[in-house]
């Protein structure tokens, strides 16, 4: 019989420690998993302690899932390199925007045979759960405005508006943003 699959959970938030209750139990009657399940936690006080002491002594993330306890076998692991050691399986419920960081920290301690899971939120989750549906703004939406400012012959009123568009699809240097609001009207 092979040996049993390590797992490192990449993410501690309330997200990550769901999926962590589930995880943990599943490794604990599973002969295909290590008993032992790492979780990363970007480490961080609460209420005067580490929040990895929290875990690994109470059993609970008490900042993102309180009043939910996880299973003992869950270790949490302040230095992701340490969390990640000889792990197969590393399961993603981190931001999408830490990915490519997370990923250069762990080069040299994660075997090449190891397989990645993502649980990672997509936009349109993000979309629904913080803004209600509504969709996130950004450089489309500047350039929407832009060319309706345009068709209306109403730049000049929008300095602001107008250098997020050149920002986005011009060129300009972030820089201008500065003094666009330092000679914007309502601080002159």
């Amino acid at each position: 019989m092979a040996s049993p699959l390590k797992v490192c959970i990449v993410g501690s938030g309330n997200w990550g420690s769901a999926i962590a209750r589930i995880i943990g139990s599943n490794a604990q009657t599973l002969q295909r998993f290590a008993t032992t399940v790492k979780m990363w936690v970007f480490e961080e006080k609460v209420n005067g302690r580490n929040l990895t002491d929290i875990i690994n002594t109470d059993h609970e993330n008490v900042k993102y899932l309180p009043g939910y306890k996880l299973p003992d076998n869950v270790v949490a692991v302040p230095q992701l390199q340490d969390a990640a050691e000889g792990a197969d399986l590393l399961v993603f419920v981190v931001p999408h925007q830490f990915i490519r960081k997370l990923c250069d920290e762990m080069v040299g301690c994660v075997s090449s045979q190891a397989r990645g899971i993502t649980l990672i939120k997509t936009i349109e989750v993000l979309e629904q759960e913080m803004l209600n549906g509504q969709k996130l703004q950004g450089p489309a939406t500047s350039a929407e405005v832009y060319h309706i400012l345009k068709q209306k012959g109403l730049v000049d009123k929008f300095p602001l508006f107008v250098a997020v568009y050149q920002i986005c699809f011009e060129g300009k240097p972030v820089q201008e943003m500065i003094s666009c609001l330092q000679s914007h009207p309502e601080h002159l």
